[in-house]
């Protein structure tokens, strides 16, 4: 483990709270330290308020920061005394605590703090850091842990039983600052928990914190030769999305899935054994309950035994009142070594991908050392249905309506596709857009929203392009097949055969073999739809368009026979025809005033020439391919729906 301390970089803090927030973001950019908003750091001082009255302050890492990306913007400002005061209380409810806490903030608009406020406020020193480092909690769950955390560190560090956090902690840590063992130690650890280390500057808590982890790693690295490499493994995308699947049909709504590092197959056994004893850190229970789903060839099966298993769980706390989450699991051995997490959104599949590896590496160094010995369920439980992390949840909000939901669309950098796939986005969907133009990527150039460079007339391409999508997000939900060429009319006469061969390959065969290769990951979808995107043509042709119109006119056929043979499987397929969507690359300004003139018009007048006289945009064609991809039409399927402003020839 690195000490990333720079003395250049730390000069640079012009007050207290600029090194506690540098120092706070070096311990957050370490993942074996602390994942996803894990752990908090204080600082202790002074400020004058408008009274001119100096008062004693704690500013303590907000609930909801980062502590490896946030500024001074993350800590929130508390009266220091009034937080000590609390401590002295024998009993408070963490409800009260919370309440009591926020009344304590300087700013009654700042966040809440860090529901171990209290716990900071007893150290009496200026910096105090609190991380839930890997190689610690590796040693305090395995077998004699807490034999093994004195072997490693002897009398110059405490070693406190599990509490649960809140006030339980704050009494538990009061005590241990009040006992003469305190003044000669350099670090408290947690057991099962994490660790705290304290200075009167940020750089000696700071040092102090890396020191404490760094013997446990190293201790580990001595004891234990490197893990065996795992090779990757071979998991049939269909099996991924049928997984997903199943997964999402439990949890009752749509949810994203993430590879995880795999593991040895011959080691999925003694895992799976040793998961049903505990997290790496109780907070993880939160982001990934308390143990994972193992799967071999039954998926559904297995699931319903995990859900049978955690129903069960959670039945067993004896409290009625409770209301039980989805049964689902938020991480999936597979039997061939593979490992998957699950997640509403993508950022919360990511969380919990992270935290099923740092949990994997964990469980597979204590099986070296003999053994899992985590929380009981007792305690699990009880930090999984605490009031103060439910309150959390439900803080959180309603999700987008196409949360979860993973969606394809082909032939999107520019114009109508591009549209369609910042609309989904929009709508809380995870999008890949496949398109031969490299500036697909110039648009779409992040997880959740990425661009694949590919040649949609080439079914091998295809073909990986989907299953690159299946592992990366774990199934397909929404196809939106938009790909197209417009080659410059002419009479059927003069019509040579190469733009013939071209406007079918690109506007018609290349839609069959996206379908075909998406069909399988389709089947296991979630509410599944394929939207085409035909034309006017379709219905009303025009002369010289002989090769375009043909081509959208055999894909409107397509999409017919496909929503017939689909529909029983549950996936609708329908089809938009737009006309005069003039923001698109097809159309240059000159293209258009020479249309205009053609007709007698201005550009204004041309681009409004329909019965509705208003204008037709790639944003108007993009919100009902969204209404055909969500459940406002969840009953359609075989439909043809004109997004043209009203077309006399069509009607």
């Amino acid at each position: 483990m690195e000490n990333l301390w720079n003395e250049a970089v730390a000069d640079k803090a012009i007050t207290g709270l600029d090194l506690r927030a540098y120092s706070s973001r070096l311990i957050g950019r370490d993942p074996a330290m602390v994942l996803h908003g894990g752990g908090n750091t204080s600082y202790k001082g002074a400020l004058t308020d408008r009274f001119g009255n100096e008062r004693q302050v704690i500013w303590v890492k907000a609930s909801g920061f980062d502590l490896g990306t946030m500024g001074i913007e993350g800590f929130t400002a508390l009266d220091l005394p009034a937080l000590l005061a609390l401590a002295e209380l024998e009993t408070l409810t963490d409800g009260d605590m919370v309440a009591e806490v926020k009344r304590a903030r300087l700013d009654p608009q700042a966040a809440a703090a860090s529901i171990e406020a209290i716990v900071h406020a007893l150290f009496p020193a200026a910096y105090v850091d609190h991380s839930h480092a890997d190689g610690v909690l590796t040693v305090s769950n395995s077998a004699n842990g807490t034999a093994l955390l004195r072997e490693i560190y002897g009398p110059r560090v405490m070693i406190l039983p599990y509490v649960k956090p809140g006030f339980d902690l704050a009494r538990q840590m009061r005590a241990a600052l009040l006992s003469p063992e305190f003044a000669e130690a350099d670090a408290i650890i947690l057991e099962h928990h994490g660790v705290f280390t304290w200075g009167d500057t940020a750089r000696e808590s700071y040092d102090r914190m890396v020191a404490i982890c760094a013997r446990a790693e190293d201790w580990l690295s001595a004891r234990i030769p490197p893990l065996p490499a795992t090779p990757d493994a071979a998991t049939d995308p269909v099996d991924i999305a049928r997984l997903r699947g199943a997964v999402s049909r439990i949890a009752g709504r749509a949810m994203i899935s993430r590879p995880v590092p795999g593991v040895p197959a011959s080691e999925i056994a003694e895992i799976a054994r040793l998961s049903r004893h505990g997290t790496l850190t109780p907070e993880h229970v939160i982001h990934n309950k308390p143990f994972p789903a193992v799967v071999g060839d039954a998926p559904e099966k297995a699931l319903e035994d995990f859900a049978a298993e955690y129903r069960a769980y959670v039945e067993r706390g004896g409290d009625k009142d409770l209301i039980p989450l989805p049964p689902h699991p938020h991480w999936v051995l597979l039997s061939d070594g593979a490992v998957r997490s699950f997640g509403p959104t993508l950022a919360r599949a990511r969380v919990s991908a992270d935290v099923a590896a740092a949990n994997l590496r964990a469980l597979r160094l204590a099986a070296r050392l003999g053994g899992w010995q985590g929380l009981d369920e007792a305690d699990l439980r009880a930090l999984e249905y605490w009031e103060l992390e439910q309150a959390k949840l439900r803080a959180q909000g309603a999700l987008p309506p196409l949360a979860g939901r993973v969606a394809v669309v082909g032939g999107c950098a520019t114009g109508i596709g591009r549209a369609a796939a910042e609309a989904l986005r929009d709508r809380g969907a995870v999008v890949v857009g496949l398109d031969i133009n490299p500036a697909v990527k110039d648009h779409m150039d992040r997880p959740g929203y990425e661009g694949i460079v590919v040649e949609l007339t080439d079914e091998a391409k295809v073909s990986a392009a989907l299953r690159q999508v299946v592992n990366d997000y774990g199934g397909l939900d929404i196809l939106v097949s938009n790909v197209g060429i417009f080659r410059a009319g002419a009479n059927i006469e003069v019509l040579d055969d190469a733009a013939w061969d071209a406007s079918l390959a690109v506007n018609l065969t290349s839609h069959r073999k996206l379908l075909k290769q998406a069909v399988p990951f389709l089947r296991h979808g979630v509410d599944p739809s394929v939207v085409f995107i035909g034309s006017r043509n379709v219905l009303a042709p025009g002369a010289g368009a002989a090769a375009y119109s043909v081509s959208k006119a055999g894909l409107t056929q397509l999409m017919r026979v496909a929503a017939l043979e689909l529909a029983p499987e549950g996936i609708r397929v329908n089809a938009i025809h737009p006309d005069g969507v003039f923001d698109t690359d097809l159309w240059t300004p000159e293209a258009l005033a020479t249309s205009a003139r053609r007709y007698g018009l201005t550009v204004e007048q041309y681009k409004a020439r329909n019965l509705m006289r208003t204008e037709v945009t790639s944003k108007d064609v993009a919100r009902a391919v969204v209404a055909l991809a969500d459940s406002t039409f969840s009953r359609t399927t075989g439909a043809q729906i004109p997004v043209d402003g009203g077309n006399d020839r069509v009607i």
